[in-house]
């Protein structure tokens, strides 16, 4: 049983591991800058932005460093040798794919990467000037914006046409400005590497592939193991910071997780407790009228959806105008409750706000665990062993528990593997109609603020509870059945 337990475990290290490398996936591939999002959750830089604030490319560029953003991507990257290999130092985001776009087309990503540094500097000495040196330029202000956008959107243009266009066009201001001359030396620079990046190109080289080693130091290393220093890593439950706040995520989801998981061990073991018994009775009473009355109620239930369900409780049992029993929403009562009080006393708080929540997640798994219970049971009924227990004198108890029951738990061990991801799955919906501050709210929140760290932090959450589940399937199979012990047929383990 300990060695079955042990390969158990191995084979759950590589699921592990895909798993984290699907959710970096999705991190790393989400749209929009993750330091412009959190940038603009916090107030004061917004209102430093909008003001020109001059240390703000300052701290974007630290944010940038402190999470790890201008490190290549993974261990390894496969480019060609058109592509710009460094592009992840590149603190523009959306300029990325003129970059590369131009460099694969021209083959020259050297000088791709000068010509951004030109257009980069030619935007910095517009900004230069000093305002008392344009009190008397009529047409500056115009020219100065219309020339910062036309190179903002020349960075992230791909049409050539277009380029051309918005490139005649910024020559032509900024030779109409007397005060524009140094950043017209600058433009006329960046206008002579595009001039090269045109006539010498060199378009064989993205054909050619090539393997970069980035070592340890890339992003994936850092967000699965930490940097050592602020960044412990998701393996020691640090999932970075969210976008809406700036808070790091894992204090935001421990407060929610816990109220989940209460709810959903309750509702499984309450599920387990009505579902095993009566799908017991009803099994071994085929054809009476409680296996009638039971599977009629059992298909009701299930074919009921949960926001139904949930929806209509709250307006009969929450509803003044109807039966005022329970209060319609949180987990407590913020004008009394006392967070000192003892443990006791709090807990005796609780159950008046948990009752209909718990109800809406119990009632359908109840329900579906009785019917398969059930089904195993009257099939199991029917077996030459039942008979030859029966011939040998054995009560019907004894016959039902010792002998049907368990060799009908394949079916109920399964459904126990799989109970836990599934009522964090449900939550998202009976969490918001309760108002409760579980992962299921969150899951939603998330989603409608689009909190991509967040959303990603859940997903590898329920991902890791849902191959825990299986694990303890796996063991609870062994522990049934003495057959799944066996690897081979030689070979017991």
């Amino acid at each position: 049983m300990i060695r079955y337990t042990l390969n158990r475990l191995l084979v759950f290290i590589p699921m592990l591991v895909m798993i984290s490398l699907l959710a970096f996936v999705v991190s790393v591939s989400s749209p929009g800058d993750p330091v412009n999002r959190l940038l603009s959750g916090n107030q004061e830089e917004s209102a430093d932005a909008k003001n020109g604030n001059p240390n703000l490319e300052t701290d974007k560029k630290a944010l940038r460093h402190q999470l790890g953003l201008d490190l290549p991507v993974f261990y390894f990257s496969i480019h060609t040798l058109a592509d710009i290999d460094t592009i992840h130092r590149f603190e523009q985001l959306n300029e990325h794919a003129t970059m590369q776009g131009l460099a694969r087309e021209s083959g020259r990503p050297e000088l791709v990467i000068q010509w951004i540094h030109q257009m980069h500097l030619t935007s910095a000495l517009l900004d230069s000037l000093k305002p008392d040196s344009i009190q008397n330029t009529s047409d500056f202000q115009s020219n100065h914006s219309a020339c910062k956008n036309l190179i903002a959107s020349l960075c992230i243009s791909k049409s050539e046409t277009t380029m051309d266009a918005k490139q005649d066009s910024i020559t032509l201001l900024l030779g109409s400005c007397s005060l524009f001359s140094d950043s017209k030396v600058s433009w006329e620079k960046s206008l002579q590497i595009d001039k090269q990046l045109k006539t010498e190109k060199q378009s064989w080289k993205k054909w050619i592939p090539k393997i970069c080693w980035n070592g340890l130091q890339n992003q994936y290393n850092r967000w699965m193991f930490g940097d050592g220093e602020e960044r412990k890593g998701i393996i020691r439950g640090d999932f970075g910071l969210s976008f809406r706040d700036g808070q790091p995520i894992s204090e935001r989801i421990l407060p929610r997780f816990k109220w989940t998981v209460s709810i959903a061990a309750i509702s499984i073991f309450l599920a387990f407790l009505i579902g095993i018994p009566t799908g017991i009775i009803a099994g071994s009473k085929a054809g009476s009228w409680f296996e009638r009355v039971h599977g009629l109620l059992a298909f009701a239930l299930i074919s009921l959806p949960g926001f139904f369900v949930a929806t209509a409780l709250l307006v009969l049992f929450s509803n003044p105008d109807v039966l005022d029993w329970f209060p319609s929403s949180g987990v407590k009562d913020l004008s009394t409750f006392d967070p000192n009080w003892p443990f006791l006393k709090r807990i005796q708080h609780y159950p008046p706000y948990l009752i209909l929540p718990i109800f809406s997640f119990t009632y359908a798994s109840a329900s579906f665990i009785s019917i398969q219970v059930r089904n195993c049971i009257r099939e199991q009924m029917k077996q030459d062993y039942i008979r030859t227990a029966r011939a040998k004198g054995l009560s019907e108890t004894r016959i039902l528990i010792h002998h049907a029951l368990r060799n009908s738990l394949s079916p109920i061990i399964t459904l126990f593997g799989q109970s836990l991801p599934m009522l964090f799955g449900g939550s998202v919906i009976i969490e918001s109609i309760f108002s409760i501050p579980g992962m299921g709210l969150e899951i939603y929140e998330s989603v409608i603020n689009y909190d991509y760290p967040m959303i990603v932090a859940l997903f590898t959450i329920i991902g890791f509870l849902t191959m825990l589940g299986n694990l303890i399937s796996d063991i609870l199979y062994a522990w049934a059945d003495p057959r799944v012990r066996y690897s081979s047929a030689n070979d017991r383990i």
